[in-house]
């Protein structure tokens, strides 16, 4: 959606003073009413809006604005170590893309991950951009929304294994296709196992002169010309409250994080790959069928939530960033043994990504250890009723080298099985083994990412945030 923020000072503003704020609130939903219309969310609403769910926005974090008032808003986490939490946005990106989940799931709750500050001049912040992935996904995140794309095809190592890791803590991350016709789709969508997201015109027709598409496009969502919120940061000077954008695949992927929000919060019992199954087989006609343009086809979040009768899956339907599910060593039960003080949001949201499969798994370990451990105390109870049976044979038995005698070491029991059962419900091993298996489908390698133009710069100082994004930045759509 770059170009509309660019363009701020020539788009059609809606405008209103502070003391008109609250009533002009109404702006935002009802100039995009088609949105949530062309997806079917209304009759979504009837049975969720998505209460429970929390959604990350990967960006440039969320301003304060008047229609995020009586939205459930999470301090969220930001990179640079100058700022608190994730609730600034000299940008606009972050918070168009916040609202546009509420949008579609407006009883969702909200995680601003502040990663970004919108400027032009993109350098790289390396390991803090793949720490506000993980740092998302262990503080209770269900969604993570990614709503930009760097280009290139050399992505491997941590790049590759952060996404492997929120999939395997039990999240589902959706992430854009990128605004270019000609181009192919980028990082992080490319990646398999990621819900990659093309647009749509107002019709539902794939917007081809504005989105970018290819074999890893999953869905599709509405991509046009929208109302924005424009923060309210005094420091910006800005004195409206609203800006027409052109829209772009961002825009869609915060739309499909409103539909999968929606889709987990009708069925609270599911993992994240069999929302993902709901999500893409009720996609466009409800076939199942996928192509390089559609993917799947327009999301529909009246079917998500309602269709019956869907296919459940064991893994997820899109596969895997390193080839198999568990390859990053992480479960979705991992966040229970980290320090509270690191997991307070999670414990706040306790949505789906704090269970799963895994749990279960660790679940029945419980039970085994308990059996065995009720096992050797009743073994142990019998060995000593024996000892003092006999102790009226005790010197005969010595001195025919009986089972107790001097000679005849420690008896054997139940003790002996203990260390292979710890064997069995170890972590999996990093590294051997753990590789990252085939390519994703299409031309992309996996080799080391360039850095330089290729990621994240902290904000330059003195305030100066720079030019907001353009559809022209070489490595940023």
């Amino acid at each position: 959606m770059g170009a509309g923020f660019a363009a701020l000072a020539t788009a059609a503003f809606v405008a209103a003073t502070p003391g008109a704020a609250l009533a002009q609130d109404a702006t935002y939903a009802s100039d995009n009413a088609w949105v949530p219309e062309l997806v079917q969310a209304p009759a979504a609403w009837d049975t969720t809006k998505g209460e429970g769910i929390t959604v990350a926005v990967m960006d440039t974090g969320i301003g304060d604005h008047p229609y995020f008032d009586d939205k459930d808003i999470l301090p969220g986490y930001t990179v640079f170590p100058d700022e608190e939490d994730g609730r600034g946005d000299t940008d606009g990106h972050g918070s168009a893309i916040a609202a546009g989940v509420l949008l579609v799931a407006p009883e969702a709750t909200i995680m601003p991950i502040r990663m970004d500050t919108g400027a032009t001049d993109f350098g790289s912040s390396g390991d803090s951009d793949d720490e506000a992935f993980r740092w998302a996904v262990d503080n209770g995140a269900d969604v993570l929304v990614v709503p930009w794309v760097i280009n290139g095809t050399g992505f491997s190592g941590e790049e590759i294994e952060v996404l492997q890791y929120v999939i395997d803590k039990g999240a589902i991350i959706v992430a854009s296709a990128g605004n270019d016709p000609a181009g192919e789709v980028g990082y992080p969508g490319l990646v398999p196992g990621l819900v990659t997201v093309t647009g749509t015109n107002r019709n539902g027709d794939i917007w081809f002169d504005n989105t970018t598409t290819g074999p890893e496009v999953v869905v599709a969502a509405p991509a046009d010309e929208m109302t924005a919120p424009v923060p309210q940061d005094p420091t910006l000077g800005n004195t409206e409250l609203y800006a027409n954008v052109v829209g772009g695949t961002s825009m869609g992927s915060g739309i499909v994080g409103g539909v999968a929000a929606l889709t987990w919060a009708a069925h609270p019992d599911l993992d994240a790959s069999n929302v993902i199954q709901r999500v893409i087989q009720t996609a466009g006609d409800g076939s199942g069928n996928r192509n390089e343009d559609f993917g799947y086809g327009l999301v529909n979040a009246d079917q998500a939530v309602h269709a019956e009768d869907i296919e459940e899956v064991t893994e997820n339907p899109l596969g895997y960033p390193m080839g198999e599910a568990g390859a990053s060593g992480a479960t979705p039960d991992d966040a229970a043994s980290e320090d509270p003080a690191e997991t307070e949001a999670g414990a706040e949201t306790g949505g789906p990504a704090a269970g799963g499969a895994e749990a279960n798994k660790e679940s029945n370990l419980s039970t085994i250890i308990v059996v065995a451990a009720a096992v050797v105390l009743i073994a142990a109870a019998i060995a000593v009723w024996l000892v003092l049976r006999g102790r009226s044979r005790k010197n005969a038995v010595a001195a025919e080298g009986g089972p107790f005698g001097p000679n005849d070491g420690q008896p054997q029991g139940a003790y002996q099985q203990q260390p292979a059962m710890q064997q069995q419900y170890g972590s999996p091993p990093m590294g051997g083994g753990q590789g990252y298996g085939g390519p994703p489908p299409g031309p992309q390698g996996y080799s080391s990412p360039p850095r330089g133009q290729q990621g994240f710069n902290p904000p330059p100082g003195g305030g100066d945030q720079g030019a907001p994004w353009r559809p022209s930045d070489p490595n940023r759509q």
